[in-house]
């Protein structure tokens, strides 16, 4: 899967997400995911750490064990999780976390999960207050307020993770890339419509942003994240099922999101075992 995102042209990893399940993983076998991630990703391209976990002393720990490597360029972390929390301890955890890691942070903004929808001036105090806080993972449809955090803080790079609405983003200024569940199937799609922006061919990246669209509405109608790890089965690669409590697909779920992507898609992805390509959309 690194090898198949590496070929599409990806700028970047960003290990032990949401997607990754990291929350329900022990400490050890997310520090073993990245050492194996580092190992093949061989510095070809940079990698950011998600090191957020249920307590400030264990991001610590991941934090510092991320500084070990070179091709490791920051660390992120969500705000503190499962109790309700204030703006005062999200900085204080951040903080922390940063001062153990020495790493670039980056805050992981995504309220449909955390249930802490910081508001603009939030984002912006904690844009002021984090040290070396260097962006921000966005992951809410939210344009006007992010646009307001960007004008104030243009220096801080934010990245969507609602890749649906990256092109609008894009067009406004607010974002400067994307991070996301759906790049885990689309990586050659998304790097496609980036560079249609950056090359001023707007008719390109809208029409790659409608096709893509297609597909994450159909990741909507099922848990996005084992939905990634369904379609990358039926892709070709082997991720098994998400962990558990996590639910899992069956086949007659397979089975109906196959026939709904083959609305969108032609079969060559599902018969060559490869990422989808902007040609392999229908239409």
């Amino acid at each position: 899967h690194i090898d198949a995102c590496i070929v599409a042209g990806v700028q970047g990893f960003w290990i032990n997400g949401c997607t990754g399940l990291a929350v329900y993983l022990k400490e050890e076998e997310r520090k073993k995911i990245l050492e194996v991630a580092v190992e093949h990703v061989a510095g070809k391209v940079p990698i950011w750490v998600h090191v957020g976990a249920m307590t400030t002393a264990e991001s610590m720990r991941l934090a510092k064990h991320a500084q070990k490597f070179k091709s490791v360029v920051g660390i992120s972390t969500l705000p503190p999780l499962f109790y309700p929390t204030n703006l005062q301890r999200i900085i204080d955890h951040m903080t922390a976390i940063q001062e153990a890691g020495q790493l670039p942070i980056t805050y992981y903004h995504v309220p449909g999960v955390t249930h802490v929808p910081l508001d603009a001036e939030e984002l912006c105090k904690l844009c002021e207050s984090v040290p070396n806080i260097c962006g921000i993972k966005y992951s809410d449809n939210d344009l006007f307020k992010v646009a307001i955090v960007k004008d104030k803080f243009p220096h801080i790079r934010i990245m969507t993770g609602c890749e649906e609405v990256l092109l609008a983003g894009l067009s406004m200024g607010n974002f400067d890339g994307t991070v996301g569940a759906s790049q885990n199937f689309l990586a050659p799609s998304y790097t496609a419509l980036y560079r249609a922006f950056k090359e001023k061919d707007l008719d390109r990246a809208r029409h790659i942003q409608n096709f893509v669209n297609r597909l994450v509405e159909i990741q909507s109608r099922y848990d996005f994240t084992s939905f990634v790890y369904g379609f990358l089965n039926l892709l070709g690669f082997d991720y098994g099922n998400p962990r558990a409590p996590m639910q899992y697909l069956n086949q007659k779920d397979l089975d109906r999101i196959q026939k709904d992507a083959l609305k969108v898609i032609k079969p060559a992805p599902f018969e060559e075992k490869r990422l989808i390509e902007v040609e392999d959309f229908i239409g």
